[in-house]
């Protein structure tokens, strides 16, 4: 999460404007939805991502923001600390990035082996 949040910072910060980074709960979810198991439980799903952004605040890399006024069903809007940026410097994410795409090949790569083997099976 540490990652795809500083990723998200670099973006926006390239973007100009706005000098806070604030996330909704559901656009953090959507992040993260690519890296967690697919499945047909949406509740667990979403109960993994409340625990991940719980363990985020409590680094101090994420900060919950109160809810607008008048609005009860707010499920909850985060602004990213700037500390982050320490944390997760440009060569550390340049290097993720790069294991991401060895990842990606190892799997695409494998995919391909797969099909022919059930191929030959066949």
């Amino acid at each position: 999460m540490l990652a795809l949040l500083r990723k998200r910072l670099a973006e926006f910060d390239a973007g100009g404007g706005d000098t806070r980074l604030v996330l909704a709960r559901e656009d953090i979810a959507e992040m993260m939805r690519v890296f967690l198991p697919e499945g047909p439980n949406e509740a667990r799903l979403m109960d993994q991502v409340d625990a991940t952004i719980t363990k985020v605040v409590d680094l101090g890399f994420l900060r919950r923001l109160k809810p607008a006024a008048g609005s009860a069903q707010d499920p909850g809007r985060y602004e990213v600390r700037r500390i982050l940026k320490a944390f997760v410097d440009a060569q550390w994410l340049a290097d993720f990035d790069a294991r991401l795409e060895v990842y990606r090949t190892a799997l695409s790569g494998g995919a391909g082996l797969g099909a022919r083997q059930e191929k030959a099976d066949a």
